[in-house]
């Protein structure tokens, strides 16, 4: 099989996980809404139910795992195709745009987190969670 084949072979089936995690975001998102508004309604409610905080923690937290789950899957996902096409290259020449790739994400060391800039956005969102549930009203 020609390296060109291969180069379209790699990228399909990287295009078809990129989708599949496309949909995960769009429910992390929907996910961490979710989670905000519940804080919300936690935070609005008349009683001081302590049940209904814990389990409202829980559930925002849980939240932001799953999040940052799937974030560092597609992180690692798509350094080990660059790492792939990079080995790839060492046989064949590899097309510009396939290089780029290689540049861009190809990894000496596992991934084994998202981008700083990521981990920052979970942190800002679990803590606007907690903050709306467990902060005093005044």
């Amino acid at each position: 099989m020609d390296a060109q084949m291969m180069e379209l072979q790699g990228l399909s089936v990287f295009g078809t996980f990129s989708i599949a995690f496309a949909l995960r975001s769009i429910g992390s998102i929907l996910a961490i809404w979710l989670a905000l508004r519940i804080a919300n309604n936690i935070r609005n409610a008349e009683d001081n139910n302590i049940v209904a905080k814990i389990l409202g923690t829980g559930f925002g937290v849980l939240t932001v795992m799953f999040a940052y789950y799937w974030q560092t899957a597609y992180w690692s996902l798509r350094a080990n195709t660059a790492n792939n096409f990079k080995a790839m290259g060492e046989n064949a020449e590899l097309s510009a745009g396939v290089q780029q790739f290689v540049n861009n994400f190809a990894s000496v060391e596992p991934v084994t987190a998202p981008g700083m800039i990521v981990i920052l956005f979970d942190l800002i969102v679990l803590a606007m969670i907690l903050a709306t549930i467990w902060m005093p009203k005044k």
